[in-house]
């Protein structure tokens, strides 16, 4: 056998471990989900997410019970209100918490509900203001004795405060419609463009584009609308913005998710040239300056 026989039977084997160590990387490699971007969660999270919601839901349920046994009691010494009234001060204490936390994460995805996302806070900070301070003086007052006359006063303010801060809430919800979200764009950027071409422009030609995004689960914390506001400032509008302006412009916080949103579309666009709205290559557009 020559040296080039050997060479030979050497290139074949190789091939033959190249294969073999690319079905093995192939079989051991998880599956994503249909429309996922991303691997399968690994069990040990999974278990250890659901053990932390569990533990979670317990202390929330006795937290509340300790809560409301503490505020129902504070209530009472008021001599206000007799019977069962007391009992429904707590839940309007620790409700608002409740309340307003949902609101807080109802809107988590919506960077431009600035005021939303504020009322909701201070509903938060003055509903866990007011259970902390009652539970911490029911805790240092002499058992069965009478309130002093202001915090008679202050416990007596809650339930109308309750009212106007739960139709509040009502009106920011009923008001809302996420379809109807739409940052807006100052007239030196729309660049002479009419405002029912801009607002299509902006509103439909990327959403396919932003969705796409968040089927791979990517950005999911930002909504449809954002995204697609950033991508047509990004790849479209002239002149081009820098990437901080874009994320002031959309309310994103920091340009950083900018510049990870032109990174994530160059690479869906390369599995699906389809989605691009207009003829242009994303891979060759030019880095714009943070």
């Amino acid at each position: 056998m020559t040296a080039l026989d050997d060479r030979t039977i050497f290139a074949d084997g190789q091939r033959a471990v190249d294969r073999l160590t690319e079905d093995i990387a192939g079989q051991l490699e998880p599956v994503p989900r249909p429309g996922a971007g991303s691997a399968m969660v690994p069990p040990l999270v999974r278990a250890s997410r659901a053990v932390a919601v569990v533990i979670a839901v317990g202390m929330a349920v006795s937290s509340f019970i300790l809560s409301f046994a503490a505020l129902s009691d504070l209530a009472r010494r008021t001599s206000s209100w007799g019977g069962w009234l007391p009992y429904l001060w707590p839940g309007i204490v620790d409700g608002a918490i409740v309340l307003a936390t949902m609101g807080i994460l109802t809107f988590s995805a919506y960077p431009d509900q600035r005021k939303a996302k504020q009322f909701f806070w201070a509903v938060l900070g003055v509903g866990t203001l007011v259970s902390v301070g009652g539970n911490a003086l029911h805790a240092i007052l002499r058992a069965g004795a009478p309130l002093p006359t202001w915090l008679t006063f202050v416990v007596a303010c809650v339930p109308p405060a309750g009212i106007l801060a739960a139709t509040h809430v009502a009106q920011i919800l009923w008001q809302f419609s996420a379809s109807l979200v739409t940052t807006t764009v100052p007239p030196s950027r729309r660049g002479g463009v009419a405002p029912a071409r801009a607002h299509h422009d902006r509103g439909e030609r990327w959403l396919p584009l932003a969705r796409e995004i968040h089927d791979r689960g990517r950005l999911t914390n930002h909504s449809e609308t954002t995204l697609t506001e950033a991508l047509w400032r990004l790849f479209e509008l002239q002149p081009q913005m820098s990437l901080r302006a874009i994320g002031e412009e959309v309310g994103v916080g920091h340009h950083d998710v900018i510049a990870r949103l032109r990174q994530i579309a160059s690479e869906v666009v390369r599995d699906r040239p389809d989605l691009v709205p207009m003829p242009v290559a994303i891979e060759a557009t030019p880095g714009l300056a943070s």
